[in-house]
């Protein structure tokens, strides 16, 4: 055999081995490609984002794969992620957690479909104008049934401390209904705004000396740093109320969605979106069903006693 046909015949060998190289490296065109960002790490968001990669994986199986990001509390740095997401063209859609993921997401993303959870009020932030490419799950809650069931819960309580990020959309809309309901049951409210975890401490301590009960609005802020409201709570004897659930001590009551449920509604809605080609806007908002948990040892620890008229309704942990 003469030295060019050799050549040749090596030469071919190199680039049949570099095909079969290049196929088995490729990534199969079956998969799709989600992009989570999610706003801050506490309880709830955790669990909606584990209800989401649970059911996505349900759905989807092995063509799924996740790119999960967390903005760690900040605004800046959910923007720099949206930008990243949009750029990398491999992402089919997105995925998020609570209302500056979502609004990051939307300042970005203008084609591929988002889908939302932990989102307290999606019409007033016009997630749902004609030919976006949004929907999801909301938390709102109904906080008129919340005043109502403090009231019987602590019917001597006659002013609340309102603890909330005024800087947060979302926590500002629950607060006027929170007042509007207060007011009529007769409570009256202070307000104690953190603008900044590094707040929350000074904001805590401020609330808890001039009123009976801490109610938190669903604010990224405060419950990013719930420990420590927790911490002042318990050492000036205050009774704390949550807008969200998930936090495993502390608060006399939760109330708000099951937030891994909601994950679980904002994956379906994503499987339909993606894979069943529904376009966002024929997919209606959804809302996970509201919980209440009160807590035995608050329970124990404030004197209280859940009345009849509440037994039914509630879970205590």
């Amino acid at each position: 055999m003469s030295k060019k046909i050799l050549a040749l015949l090596l030469g071919l060998v190199a680039v049949l081995a570099a095909v079969i190289l290049l196929k088995r490296n490729k990534p199969s065109t079956d998969h799709i490609t989600i992009g989570i960002l999610q706003t801050a790490s506490f309880p709830p968001l955790d669990e909606s984002k584990q209800g989401f990669i649970s059911e996505i994986k349900k759905e989807l199986g092995d063509k799924v794969i996740i790119i999960e990001q967390n903005a760690q509390g900040s605004m800046t740095q959910a923007q720099a992620i949206a930008s990243s997401f949009k750029a990398n063209k491999s992402i089919s859609g997105f995925y998020a957690i609570a209302t500056p993921a979502v609004q990051a997401l939307k300042s970005e993303i203008k084609t591929r479909p988002i889908a939302f959870a932990a989102v307290t009020d999606p019409i007033g932030l016009h997630l749902r104008e004609e030919g976006l490419n949004i929907t999801g799950a909301t938390d709102k809650a109904d906080i008129e049934k919340q005043i109502s069931i403090l009231k019987i819960l602590l019917p001597n309580v006659k002013k609340v401390a309102l603890l909330y990020n005024p800087g947060e959309t979302n926590s500002v809309i629950l607060v006027k209904q929170m007042k509007i309901a207060l007011e009529k049951y007769g409570i009256t409210y202070q307000d104690n705004g953190a603008n900044s975890q590094a707040d929350v401490a000074a904001a805590a301590q401020h609330a808890v000396q001039n009123a009976q009960a801490v109610l938190i609005p669903t604010d990224n802020t405060i419950a990013s740093a719930f420990p420590i409201v927790r911490q002042i709570a318990d050492k000036a004897n205050i009774p704390v109320i949550t807008t969200w659930t998930g936090e495993s001590e502390g608060p006399l009551m939760q109330f708000g969605v099951n937030y891994e449920n909601s994950g679980v509604q904002a994956a379906q809605l994503m499987k339909k979106m993606l894979v069943d080609g529904i376009k966002p806007m024929d997919l209606p908002i959804v809302a996970p069903t509201s919980s209440i948990i009160i807590s035995k040892k608050a329970l124990e620890k404030y004197g209280l006693e859940i009345p009849d008229s509440l037994k039914d309704s509630v879970s205590l942990m």
